[in-house]
Parts: C-alpha cells; structure tokens; sequence
C-alpha cells in the first residue's frame, strides 16, 4: 500500500508533496528566525530548495492567503501559520513498536521532542527486554500491553520498528486501539483502515535517489 494522507480543507486533498514542501519550509524558517531575519519573499524560499517560487505560493494557497504581494512573508508569522497547520502547535503522544537498534535510535532522537513528539510507550516482543526501564523512565512492555497504553495515554501516532513479518501484527494493534497515523521503517506492505495515515521510511530509496544523481552529474 502506497503512503497516503487524509484529504483536508473540506474534502480537498492535499497532494503529500506539497505537505513535505511545508514541513521544509518550517524548518528553513525557524533556521532565518533565529538569526534574525525578518521578512523572506516566495522567490528566496523557492531559491532554496530548487524550486519555482509559484510553486511555493501553491504549496501556501492550499490553506489560505499569506503575506503580501510585492511585500514578503513574515518569517515569524508564516511560521506560526505553517506549525499550526502541520499540527506543530500542540504536543503529539507516540508508540514505539520495536526496541531494537532502528527503535532505540528513533526513541532517542532530540529532534522528536523539540517538534513536539513525545514517545510515551515503547513495546517489543523480547522477554529480555520487557520490563526494561529506559532513560526517560518509559519502561518497555509486551506487546499484549498495547491496546490498554495507547488507550490509557491517549496515544494517536504509532511508529513501527519491527521485522517486516511482525509489521502487520503491531500495525493491527495499534489501530485497533486507536491509532490513526503510523511511521513505518519495515519495507513489507500493511494494510490499514482507510481512516489511518501510513508514512513509510525507506532508507533504501532515497540512498537509490542520491546515487542516480552522484551517477549522473
């Protein structure tokens, strides 16, 4: 199954690639606030990312109008506006399916917790591993805990690190109990309710991506 996001905007759905497009532009625009800059035009972000700058009016007229025409955008209320829509203004609870070396280094990713993704539960299927307290204090549990955790903290965004042949067993426990979005690093497919959002991480295409264009410079 192919990554998906919800439609938005009174049925009208977004394409994923602009949602990417936002999320960059997030963090170009908190990198300028912190130096100081004030004001940025479409033409200075677009220059950026190799992009046409109407294509980064478009990716913002999704969701309204910013800015002012001839004036720029506002560095710090454009990225107010862009936070609040990809849901950067408020905190997001997480499941960690998997505590092996993939689990862990996601577990311990600052840049997580500064975004505002909280990992409040983390689970695995090793007995020598469960019961495991870990540096936040979250303690790993079997995975036939998680309907009461995700329950019990409100849990909303799933993130699986398990064996391709385990993915489909936690991805169904996980929405069972709620879960609507989940990140997935295992390359084998899942399937899903309709209602729910998949993002699949794969290393092995982008690394594929990166050596096209290192063959063809």
């Amino acid at each position: 199954m192919a990554s998906h996001v919800p439609a938005m905007k009174d049925k009208i759905k977004i394409p994923e690639s602009a949602i990417r497009r936002l999320s960059l532009y997030h963090r170009h625009l908190a990198s300028l606030q912190s130096l100081g800059v004030e004001t940025i035009s479409s033409r200075e972000i677009a220059t950026v990312y190799g992009l046409a700058p109407f294509q980064v009016r478009k990716d913002l007229s999704y969701f309204g109008t910013f800015g002012h025409r001839g004036r720029g955008y506002s560095i710090i209320k454009l990225r107010e506006k862009i936070g609040k829509i990809l849901g950067l203004d408020r905190a997001w609870t997480m499941a960690l399916v998997g505590a092996g070396n993939i689990g862990m280094a996601v577990f311990r990713y600052q840049e997580l917790r500064s975004q505002g993704f909280k990992i409040a539960a983390v689970f695995d299927s090793d007995p020598k591993k469960i019961g495991k307290k870990l540096e936040s204090g979250v303690v790993i549990k079997a995975l036939d805990q998680i309907p009461h955790e995700v329950q019990r903290l409100g849990i909303e965004l799933g993130v699986l690190a398990v064996p391709s042949e385990a993915a489909q067993a936690a991805a169904d426990s996980l929405t069972a109990a709620g879960v609507k979005a989940i990140l997935c690093f295992p390359s084998g497919q899942i399937n899903v309710p309709k209602d729910v959002a998949v993002k699949r991480v794969n290393l092995g295409v982008d690394l594929e991506t990166l050596s096209y264009f290192l063959t063809n410079r």
